[in-house]
């Protein structure tokens, strides 16, 4: 699979949970948020359910060096995500 921008992924995927494999975030200098810091990356998993997408996409993630999980949709102002990242463990 070959990565894809954020734009490209909002596009295909409108109000969707993705997970994200080999997110590039634009560098260490970038400050913000996943979703505002996120460049590019490949589409591992994507549903409208987050702990679906979550649980499901655990096999995904195998093999990618990071992972990230994001929501494409508009969230409410006052509602607050608990949005993470992981990278792989190498031994």
């Amino acid at each position: 699979m070959e990565p894809i921008t954020l734009a490209e992924m909002k596009a295909r995927f409108p109000d969707e949970w993705l997970l994200v494999g080999n997110a590039d975030l634009g560098g260490e200098e970038s400050v913000g948020t996943i979703i505002r810091r996120l460049v590019s990356g490949i589409v591992l998993y994507h549903g409208k359910d987050k702990h679906e997408v979550a649980y499901n996409g655990r096999e995904a993630r195998k093999g990618y060096a990071n992972c990230t999980l994001i929501y494409t949709g508009e969230i409410p102002k006052h509602r607050k995500f608990w949005v993470s990242a992981w990278k792989s463990r190498q031994a």
